[in-house]
């Protein structure tokens, strides 16, 4: 539930255009570790931001200088119906 309010639910399918850049306020896809996580792009004076959209606080910003990469944008989440 990390990005329920951007209208992302768990279980849900989601259409990503891959490029490995991304302007402020973009839903991305980034890889950190070989883990792959879906958040809110913010970059802020040499760091990364990558923000959850939850209605949840246990989920907190991530924040990062690097070991990172955008795999892509989303462009769209379709309900898994």
């Amino acid at each position: 539930d990390s990005m329920d309010r951007a209208g992302i639910q768990d279980g849900d399918l989601v259409l990503v255009r891959q490029q490995q850049t991304a302007k402020a306020g973009d839903l991305v896809l980034a890889l950190i570790d070989d883990e792959a996580t879906i958040k809110k792009f913010i970059p802020q004076d040499g760091l990364v931001v990558l923000q959850p959209c939850s209605s949840n606080p246990i989920h907190k910003p991530i924040i990062l200088t690097h070991d990172f990469r955008i795999q892509g944008v989303v462009v769209r989440a379709f309900s898994n119906l």
